[in-house]
């Protein structure tokens, strides 16, 4: 389900209200207007009985009551009044008898209206008139031409006044405030729709935008353009964020390099700690000086040319320095003797293997796992001739048959008690013909094609 947009929740919630706020005052004031309405019409009518009191008061003083239908009729003709009717009281119709000029005959209802002594209203609003019964009640003047008590009631006024005109201005005015209530609503929603969309809508977009660019770029948001209290708010809130934010990538910075700096000296301690365990076994045979370094050092690059990843690049580098670390096991007499070994003395030789692996096999961790694993498999031949188990090809781990061939290829190129070093030519002539058989053919290849490379390495870290 899509969701509204605050533009059109406010404006619908406001029309809600604003609806039914009108139907309430509509309601009101249509009521207040018929109220209004009647008190004007029902004072209307009273103040017509009091001039027709005051007039047949005059009549009756003056003798002529016999004229007193043309005064009704022009009162009647001016006053929008339907009919005009008098009602004689008991008092009177006793004093004087009842008369037939313009009135109306006593009957039981109009003597409940004159005994209550009050103004009686009837509206008749289907037919556009209200009719009203006004009482005379006999005061101190009245007494000197009627033989009554004062407070007796005389009669009436019975007057019909049509309505139709002023029905007609309330119906006017009604539609007159009706239009400036709806004009007045579409007003306010327009309005209502430019404050949403200048304080609320507009700033919110603009404000998630400049959170974005103020995150990436580091940089304030400008508050002070916000008119309103509540985004300028938000803004300063961002800023605070952005440079919480920013104290703690700087803060992360500088342990991520601490730390970096750390893992390099460990690494550094680490691969030295190697080199140094690796030349006890040089120390003890005599072997010529660096071999170790160089081992690491062209194992490594021949890693990298054969393919392997950082992570095992990084392996051989610092796990290849204890390739012989067996021998330390093994006695001088057989270790250092310039003369050709016997059967039994090549196969305590050969024990080295073994024995370097045992040293290391313990360990958990994956650089002494590793190291173990050349220790044990870097004289096994490629053909499956080697020792100590006879593995044959991939059975032998890739680090091994790195270190197999740069162990051999720095060995012939260096001095040892029991040889003079090899020509390159020979070195080369002896790679070609072991090519599949004690090595790799890959491995032969990559070293073949970087032969002066490898070569001047050597005599660079024989120094």
């Amino acid at each position: 389900m899509q969701k509204r947009s605050i533009k059109v929740i406010t404006v619908t919630r406001l029309l809600q209200v604003f609806i039914v706020a009108t139907l309430v005052i509509v309601s009101i004031v249509l009521l207040s207007y018929r109220s209004f309405f009647q008190f004007i019409v029902e004072n209307k009518i009273h103040s017509i009985s009091e001039i027709i009191k005051a007039g047949l008061t005059s009549h009756m003083k003056a003798g002529i009551m016999d004229k007193r239908d043309y005064f009704l009729d022009e009162i009647s003709s001016v006053h929008d009044i339907k009919t005009i009717k008098i009602i004689r009281g008991d008092a009177v119709i006793k004093e004087y008898g009842e008369s037939t000029l313009s009135e109306e005959k006593l009957n039981s209802n109009l003597r409940a209206i004159l005994e209550k002594k009050e103004v009686y209203v009837e509206w008749r609003d289907m037919q556009s008139s209200v009719k009203s019964v006004v009482p005379y009640i006999a005061n101190s003047s009245c007494l000197q031409c009627h033989h009554v008590k004062e407070g007796t009631v005389l009669g009436a006024v019975d007057i019909e006044m049509e309505i139709d005109a002023y029905q007609s201005f309330v119906i006017k005015n009604s539609y007159v405030i009706i239009a400036a209530l709806l004009l007045f609503a579409l007003i306010v929603v327009f309005n209502m729709f430019h404050v949403i969309e200048r304080y609320i809508s507009k700033p919110l977009l603009n404000i998630i935008d400049e959170t974005k660019d103020a995150y990436f770029s580091h940089k304030n948001i400008d508050s002070n353009k916000y008119e309103s209290k509540e985004f300028e708010d938000v803004a300063l809130s961002v800023n605070d964020f952005n440079r919480t934010d920013i104290e703690q990538e700087n803060e992360l910075k500088y342990k991520n390099k601490q730390l970096q700096l750390l893992n390099e000296e460990i690494e550094s301690t680490l691969k030295e700690t190697m080199l140094m365990i690796g030349k006890i076994e040089e120390i003890r045979s005599f072997s010529t000086s660096q071999h170790t370094k160089r081992v690491a050092a062209l194992s490594t690059i021949i890693a990298k040319e054969y393919g392997l990843s950082d992570e095992q690049i990084k392996l051989i580098e610092i796990a290849s320095p204890l390739h012989d670390i067996g021998k330390v096991g093994i006695a001088d007499a057989v270790l250092n003797k310039p003369d050709k070994l016997t059967q039994d003395e090549f196969n305590i030789i050969k024990s080295h293997s073994l024995f370097g692996y045992n040293i290391l096999k313990n360990s958990k961790r994956e650089i002494l796992k590793t190291a173990a694993l050349i220790a044990y498999e870097h004289h096994e031949r490629y053909d499956g001739t080697g020792y100590p188990q006879g593995l044959k090809g991939e059975e032998i781990s890739i680090y091994a048959r790195i270190v197999a061939i740069v162990d051999v290829f720095d060995t012939l190129l260096s001095k040892r008690v029991y040889k003079e070093p090899w020509l390159i030519e020979d070195v080369i002539a002896f790679l070609k013909e072991q090519r599949g058989k004690q090595f790799e053919p890959k491995l032969v290849d990559i070293l073949l094609e970087n032969i002066d490379d490898f070569v001047q390495l050597h005599r660079d870290l024989s120094v």
